[in-house]
């Protein structure tokens, strides 16, 4: 969801223009890609580091698969809200796809854990001595 958020982000500030110019010549909507890229690409590297553990044989990889549930919904919460800020108006106009993106991303951040629970799973972890 968030790679899509990050693509609709890209088309809208290359072809929308503002001021003169496409919206994506400005440095703050620049940031905001740059921000929105790395992000995606931090979770990624949980999950595959969640994944490369359990593929190790370690028998509860539960630390690290909440680590990554955690970031990458939350993650995709902010990037998918700041596809919608860089849509404008048109970002909330209802059966657009970062309209259905926002709506849509707040159940994944409920499914198999909120982010609460994830965040319980993590702290016991840390506290029985598991850190990597």
């Amino acid at each position: 969801m968030a790679r899509r958020a990050l693509h609709e982000a890209l088309e809208r500030s290359q072809n929308r223009r503002l001021f003169g110019a496409p919206l994506n010549d400005l440095q703050m909507v620049q940031g905001h890609l740059a921000d929105m890229a790395t992000q995606i690409d931090a979770a990624a590297l949980l999950v595959y580091r969640a994944a490369w553990t359990k593929d190790q044989g370690v028998a509860r990889v539960s630390k690290e698969a909440a680590m990554a549930k955690l970031y990458a919904t939350e993650m995709a919460q902010k990037v998918i809200d700041q596809a919608v800020q860089i849509h404008g108006a048109e970002g909330v106009r209802a059966g657009t796809t970062v309209e259905c993106l926002y709506r849509e991303i707040r159940a994944l951040r409920i499914y198999e854990g909120a982010t609460d629970v994830q965040k319980i799973i993590i702290a016991k972890q840390l506290q029985s001595g598991v850190v990597s």
